[in-house]
């Protein structure tokens, strides 16, 4: 699987847990929405923008025609 679609499904299925559970509980007030905002959201941004990147070409790999950009 590529980086991007790993990020992607585990962001996707934490929001999902996350809604789950609030609505189990069954939280209704302004205050337990300001809650799952921040839960359900704050995680996967932050995976997203700390998840290491894929490696740039090297000088060697155009050297000797490897990589993504040969």
């Amino acid at each position: 699987m590529t980086k991007v679609r790993i990020e992607w499904l585990l962001a996707i299925g934490w929001v999902a847990v996350v809604l789950v559970v609030f609505l189990a509980i069954e939280a209704s007030s302004a205050r337990s929405w300001l809650y799952l905002a921040a839960v359900a959201l704050l995680p996967p941004m932050v995976l997203i923008r700390l998840w290491p990147s894929t490696p740039q070409q090297t000088a060697d790999d155009v050297i000797h025609g490897r990589g993504g950009r040969s």
